[in-house]
């Protein structure tokens, strides 16, 4: 997974920047607007009475407003929906600096000369347009360098934050890892099962116990990995459906079937298959004449593992604390949640994939 070295710029960290900048703008953009149209000379306040001096500076500061809030919305958009690489992150500044240059030398040149057309001023003010429109653009241009660097600490601070996260949801994911090899009651059953298949077949007693093998060094060889591909996370759960299904007999079943040829390039995180299993198993009635069958449809989007609901006289206990764990993983991992739905036949869930070809 690390191969795949594009990342989405607009973090959420990052895009608290452009969102708490109200105060900066209320201050900034009149001391801007002002500042510049005196200082270049297009502006002469002695030309004016003071309601036309009054609706200038209005109309300039709507101006500088325009072109500041325009520049930050090229901003947003470029973060938002475009994927950048690392390798490529200059190349998108330069093509950020170009949008921004062009729209204030556009907006700028058209909101002044309307100004000066419709003004008091001579028209040779005219020719102090050029140094106020140079000025406005190398003022984008700073401002957008601050934003930037606004945007790129708390953008580290937010991946920070994430990384602390999901450094904690990793080590709770390896101790329930951790807590499924050691099960008492799985460990007992497992070998209670064993036992039996000695004495009465010993061909699948050894196919068991291979079985069971398989299981075991899955858990131990993917516990600290963040994502495994699809296609091992079915060969995983096929392997810990046939101890089940030894153990459970005809009362559960499980249809695996997949809609997507891209299994090599689909990720989950692992064991994540075996949770939505065990949970299925856990909380509905067990029964030969109506077995629980557990449908998982692999696509190239999602994961779908659904059951018809087989009610139990008596709740289980620990209901949705899998799932909740499962969906915690998601949210740090891939910044997705699990989708969960329930009506009173089925109950469905919906883990979505990576694909490293999107």
């Amino acid at each position: 997974m690390k191969s795949a070295a594009t990342i989405n710029v607009f973090a959420s960290g990052g895009e608290k920047v452009f969102r708490n900048d109200v105060l900066i703008k209320s201050f900034c953009i009149p001391v801007i607007a002002i500042g510049i149209v005196n200082f270049t000379g297009l502006i002469h306040n002695k030309n004016y009475s003071t309601l036309n001096l009054i609706i200038s500076y209005t109309y300039f500061i709507a101006l500088a407003w325009v072109i500041w809030q325009g520049n930050v919305q090229l901003m947003i958009i470029l973060k938002k929906n475009f994927k950048v690489s690392y390798n490529a992150y200059y190349k998108s500044i330069l093509a950020l600096y170009a949008l921004i240059i062009v729209y204030t030398i556009i907006t700028t040149t058209s909101g002044v000369g309307l100004w000066l057309y419709f003004s008091s001023e001579d028209k040779k003010s005219v020719a102090h347009l050029p140094a106020a429109v140079a000025i406005t653009v190398v003022s984008a241009i700073f401002i957008t360098n601050l934003y930037e660097i606004f945007y790129l600490k708390s953008e580290q601070a937010d991946t920070i934050k994430r990384a602390e996260q999901l450094n904690l949801a990793k080590t709770h994911a390896e101790l329930v890892a951790l807590k499924n090899q050691i099960d008492p009651h799985f460990i007992f059953n497992s070998l209670n099962t064993l036992s039996y298949l000695i004495s009465i077949d010993p061909m699948n007693a050894r196919l068991y116990n291979d079985t069971l093998a398989k299981v075991y060094h899955y858990i131990l060889f993917n516990k600290e990995k963040n994502f495994v591909l699809v296609r091992e996370e079915i060969e995983f759960l096929s392997h810990f459906f046939y101890l089940l299904k030894i153990r459970f007999g005809k009362a559960i079943d499980m249809i695996v079937k997949i809609d997507s040829l891209e299994t090599e390039d689909l990720y989950i995180p692992p064991i994540s298959l075996q949770i939505l299993l065990e949970n299925a198993i856990k909380h509905n009635e067990l029964n030969e004449n109506t077995p629980l069958i557990i449908d998982v449809q692999v696509s190239s989007n999602f994961i779908l593992v659904k059951n018809k609901i087989h009610k139990k006289q008596y709740a289980a206990s620990g209901a949705g604390s899998g799932l909740n764990n499962l969906d915690n993983r998601y949210k740090l991992l891939t910044t997705k949640n699990i989708i969960v739905y329930k009506n009173a036949d089925y109950f469905i869930v919906k883990l979505p994939v990576l694909n490293t070809k999107k």
